[in-house]
């Protein structure tokens, strides 16, 4: 508990600050947005999973933290840090989501909560976790949210590709693209395994590190 509180005066206060309006501006959104607009798959498939990448990209920083070469030096285990400030930074971001959730179902309610869970969690994983690969490689500040800012642009860019058999089992947005794909939840699950192996490249870098 010591090491997260820590870790969450290292984040500071701005991350919260930034948090609560950005998810009390999409609850407003969710009351006043007109029945035309899917809320949730774009809210909680599109918007908030590159939030959190942004939040693990810009607060959670790894190799463009000032302190890195001290820490990798001292510390017993590079990879633990590396995953404990991830975990710290994507648990915050993910518990702003679930409220977020809660309360625009108070307005309109399109799934449950244990759907938009399900509908949140793989790509907010998959893309958080390649910006956490990008910060072990590069120590320019903004470098890691930038790459993974221009892939969600591109995702979202190539939701044509649909229509070519089999790419409907990695889309990253499948229910923002096709609501009512008979496969989404296979999709969630590929998508959660890929997240996974990223980590074990993480994993990699980070030994490589420790034995320099």
């Amino acid at each position: 508990m010591r090491r997260a509180a820590n870790e969450i005066k290292i984040i500071g206060i701005n991350f919260f600050i930034i948090s609560a309006a950005f998810t009390s501006a999409l609850i407003v959104l969710s009351g006043i947005a007109g029945e035309l607009l899917h809320f949730y798959p774009v809210s909680f498939e599109v918007i908030f999973p590159f939030f959190a990448t942004i939040a693990v990209g810009e607060w959670g920083k790894t190799r463009a933290d000032n302190n890195f070469d001290i820490i990798a030096a001292q510390s017993r285990s590079l990879f633990h840090w590396v995953l404990f400030r991830y975990v710290i930074t994507f648990g915050m971001a993910g518990l702003f989501a679930v409220f977020c959730m809660v309360f625009s179902s108070v307005f309109r309610y399109e799934l449950p909560l244990w759907e938009l869970v399900i509908i949140y969690c793989p790509p907010a994983f998959f893309l958080s976790s390649l910006c956490a690969l990008f910060g072990i490689y590069y120590a320019g500040e903004h470098v890691a949210t930038l790459a993974c800012g221009i892939i969600w642009l591109i995702v979202l860019l190539i939701r044509s590709l649909l229509r070519i058999s089999g790419v409907e089992y990695i889309y990253l947005f499948i229910r923002y693209a096709d609501e009512q794909n008979p496969v989404w939840l296979w999709n969630k699950c590929i998508v959660a395994v890929a997240g996974l192996s990223l980590w074990g490249i993480i994993y990699l870098k980070c030994k490589r590190i420790d034995t320099l």
